[in-house]
């Protein structure tokens, strides 16, 4: 190999090292880069869920009927009739226009359907949805929400093109399309939560039926479906629905119930002909459980409850009237098995790559980096120690290129004058062992002349130069050299 071309083995030490910190720097810039793509609503969000009604903890209902609902076909009977009854809740959102790499639409569209429900002593099931008049009709309630989100932070966004506005189907309706309604500055989560979220008490959740947000409380955390969730509650206070208003400016319909005063029962001093106008009130409790590492919300327990009241008569007006409650709904809903199952797929199946590029890729390169950088530097110096000067048992020894120079030396030498002859070298730490058998040349014959001598390219043959204890230079060939002090060593001959 030519002087200064390094070999195969002599770069290993340095790939090695080189490919440990590319491997260490991308364990750093996996989690920083690729993980932050991830960490996105996805443009193809689409999820369904169904949450059932539930027995509520103290009431009279039953598993079957676990709900209780203003008998839709009393409304047009002489008297109002409060029944137990079945309900489901269903929602699908999926992600619509605009949407762009920062922001997307989220379309929910809910409605509530009615089961089964208490008739006199009879169950029955409703057998149309109530367009047309059948009652009980299977629809309670429609409603279709659009509002553009940040697709990281999963808060609403609305500027810039986005959209914030809700449709509100009544249940009398005939099937039309209803008029948007428009909903600025909505704030709050609603059908996401950030990735990474934290055990917060700063969070709010908007509350669609309402139109408003209010405080989450972080309570603990629990596993649902093997997916880990942080749980949070939030109270929605009373409110007033008549106060809302629709496309047109006007109260949302059935917001206001106008019935004679015996439809609503009887009051005292109060003329059973009399109109008495209701008002519904609003209110909720909720218990989510969303995972923390994508904000799925992977369960959902709400219980909601609307009464009509009668509101606007004076202090000295029948305590019976303003003490008057009539429940339009009293239900519990939860997510079914079904959907908790869907919910906690989808958790996992958005914390898939996020554990890959952000979690075991990044450990597994580091690893490997460090691996490589310490195998580099274990060839490197390993390499190093061998191509240099080593210490023998009787001192340093001589070193490939020190064998070189001084082979080199004695080979030009003996070709100039035909004899080397080895002297004391005061600064030369090695010597080279005499073969009296050849010249310089390799002849034999050298025996008429010992000072003429080979020099052996064998690295071992290069011997440390010994010296006598009061430190003088000791030469075999000449015996008057040093002090005459016999050596310990059996390989140099003693001196006279």
């Amino acid at each position: 190999m030519a002087a200064g071309r390094l070999s195969v083995k002599d770069l290993v030490g340095p790939a090695l090292i080189f490919l440990g910190v590319l491997l260490i720097a991308l364990a750093i810039a996996l989690p920083l880069y690729f993980v932050g793509v991830f960490k996105k609503t996805p443009m193809d969000y689409d999820l369904t869920t169904v949450a059932t009604s539930e027995k509520i903890d103290g009431s009279d209902g039953t598993d079957a009927l676990p709900a209780k609902l203003l008998n839709p076909c009393s409304i047009k009977a002489r008297k109002s009739e409060v029944s137990p009854a079945n309900l489901t809740r269903q929602q699908r959102v999926v992600a619509v226009e605009p949407a762009s790499g920062s922001k997307v639409t989220l379309q929910a569209g809910q409605s509530t359907q009615l089961n089964q429900i208490q008739n006199g002593n009879d169950t029955v099931s409703p057998t149309g949805d109530g367009t047309d008049g059948s009652c009980p009709g299977s629809l309670l309630g429609a409603t279709v929400d659009r509002v553009t989100v940040d697709r990281e932070t999963g808060r609403p966004n609305s500027a810039g093109g986005g959209s914030s506005e809700l449709q509100v189907t009544p249940p009398t309706s005939s099937g039309d399309a209803a008029p948007t309604v428009s909903v600025p500055d909505r704030t709050g989560f609603q059908y996401r939560f950030p990735f990474d979220t934290k055990r917060s008490n700063k969070y709010k959740y908007f509350d669609l039926t309402t139109r408003s947000a209010h405080d989450l409380k972080y309570v603990d955390s629990a596993e649902v479906r093997g997916v880990k969730t942080y749980h949070f509650t939030q109270d929605v206070p009373e409110t007033d629905l008549s106060q809302l208003q629709d496309a047109n400016g006007q109260q949302v319909q059935g917001t206001v119930l106008s019935k004679p005063a015996s439809w609503f029962g009887t009051f005292k001093g109060v003329d059973p002909k009399q109109e008495l106008p209701a008002t519904l009130f609003y209110q909720a409790t909720r218990d989510l459980y969303v995972n923390p590492d994508t904000g799925t919300i992977v369960n959902m327990v709400e219980h909601v409850q609307e009464n009509y009241k009668f509101s606007g008569f004076s202090d000295d007006a029948p305590a019976a009237l303003k003490n008057y409650s009539l429940t339009n709904l009293d239900a519990k809903f939860a997510y079914d098995q079904k959907t908790q199952e869907a919910t906690a797929k989808q958790a996992r199946d958005l914390d898939s790559p996020l554990s890959l590029w952000g979690r075991w890729l990044p450990i597994v390169a580091a690893i490997l980096g460090v691996l490589a950088l310490l195998a580099g530097l274990f060839f490197l110096f390993r390499g190093g120690r061998g191509n240099g000067g080593g210490q023998g048992r009787f001192g340093r020894v001589a070193s490939g290129g020190q064998t070189a120079a001084v082979t080199g030396a004695a080979g030009a030498g003996a070709a100039g004058a035909g004899a080397a002859v080895a002297h004391s070298r005061p600064h030369d730490d090695t010597t080279v062992v005499l073969d009296k058998g050849r010249d310089v040349h390799g002849n034999p014959g050298a025996q008429q002349n010992p000072d003429v001598y080979r020099a052996d390219p064998d690295a071992t043959q290069n011997i440390p130069r010994v010296t006598d204890e009061h430190g003088a230079d000791w030469d075999y060939r000449h015996p008057d050299h040093g002090t005459g002090h016999e050596s310990d060593d059996d390989w140099r001959p003693p001196t006279s």
